[in-house]
């Protein structure tokens, strides 16, 4: 057996700017350990959520106030009521649940946009930065009302969303709709794509749940598993939801494909809820919040919150003194990234970029800037 001298991979996220890197080390092309400088720049992504309005709200760092991170910001709001009970109307929080399916449209077209970027496929990266953008222009019209990061707020929402928001976005669902025929293509068919995504890093149900991993990344682990989106729980009685159905299998199960496949059904699942939603909205009473009661206590406390990527765990503080809520959130990808070593070893050297692409690290950029 020949042992090679390590070789420095180079891998870009879905903005094609942000650069990771990794040295692999590998004997007859396959990869015996994997190395990174990431676990020494890691960080807690911290969050401050303003308690009194009449005092000015600390500002965020610009990096937390991509629509990337609208889920956290979410979390922290749902984390704070939840621990003070506080009640929120039905208006606002089926419009909650409406963007918290846009990010998970916009968090898996990223998703596809640096699987094609990293497999060299100009179509399927065309495809997915466009549906991207779609999203991305929907939520800006919401950013120019009221900024995204300060939109959540403790028993609601800060402001209804802008004039024709509703009818934009059923018309751009639409859209998008009618341009998934080419991704369920590219996957279900004997396409290139799905030959190099079928049978490489693999990852079994012991050793996903031995890797902490959650969301897709581990359902694509489960032997046909059905289920529904996390935001299920939130819904409301006079909204159905049938589960993902992951019943079409390639390859072996735990795969690359998988994971892509477990995703795309996703973006399937979320169109429908929203197209439920948006004609619900329309039909609801608009109250955006009720004043919450905050205790003057100091709070410390523990929240998980289930999205796109899995559950995010959060650490929410708060002093009887100060007038904010702080939160520190860790993303998922965090477990990916301290289990690459097991995740990649073995694999050919050829499969590193698609591997590291469907496990989708691009959280990661939030931990480590």
């Amino acid at each position: 057996m020949n042992s090679n001298s390590p070789i420095n991979l180079h891998y870009y996220l879905c903005d094609q700017e942000t650069l990771l890197s990794f040295n692999i080390a590998y004997s007859d092309n396959k990869i015996t350990g994997i190395g990174h400088q990431l676990s020494d720049q890691i960080r807690d992504i911290q969050i401050i959520t303003d308690c009194n309005p009449k005092q000015p709200m600390i500002p965020y760092p610009d990096i937390y106030k991509s629509p990337e991170t609208l889920d956290l910001q979410l979390a922290q709001i749902m984390a704070i009521e939840a621990h003070y009970r506080c009640e929120v109307p039905e208006y606002a929080r089926l419009v909650r649940i409406l963007l918290l399916e846009m990010h998970r449209l916009l968090n898996h077209f990223n998703f596809f946009s640096t699987l094609a970027f990293a497999v060299q496929f100009p179509k399927l990266l065309e495809k997915s930065v466009v549906n991207s953008a779609i999203i991305r222009t929907l939520l800006s019209k919401i950013d120019k009302v009221q900024s995204l990061n300060k939109y959540f707020i403790i028993g609601g929402i800060a402001t209804d969303l802008p004039t024709g928001f509703i009818e934009n976005l059923a018309d751009s669902i639409q859209v998008i709709d009618k341009r998934l025929g080419y991704f369920e293509k590219q996957l279900i068919r004997k396409t290139v794509l799905s030959n190099l995504l079928e049978d490489v890093g693999i990852i079994s149900p012991v050793h996903a749940k031995t890797c902490s991993l959650s969301g897709p990344n581990l359902y694509a682990s489960l032997p046909r598993t059905d289920y529904s989106l996390v935001t299920a729980s939130l819904l409301p009685g006079s909204l159905h939801m049938e589960p993902v159905k992951t019943d079409f299998h390639k390859g072996t199960i735990g795969d690359s494909w998988h994971r892509s496949w477990i995703r795309f059904m996703e973006i399937e699942q979320s169109l429908r809820l929203i197209t439920q939603l948006t004609s619900v909205i329309l039909k609801t009473d608009i109250n955006l919040m009720v004043q919450p009661f905050l205790s003057g206590r100091d709070s410390d406390f523990i929240f998980n919150f289930n999205h796109a990527e899995g559950q995010i765990i959060s650490h929410i503080s708060k002093s009887q003194h100060n007038h904010y809520i702080t939160g520190k959130h860790q993303y998922p990808v965090l477990n990916v990234i301290e289990n690459l070593d097991s995740i990649l070893t073995g694999e050919r050297v050829s499969s590193a970029k698609i591997i590291l692409s469907s496990l989708n690290l691009n959280p990661i950029k939030y931990h480590v800037r």
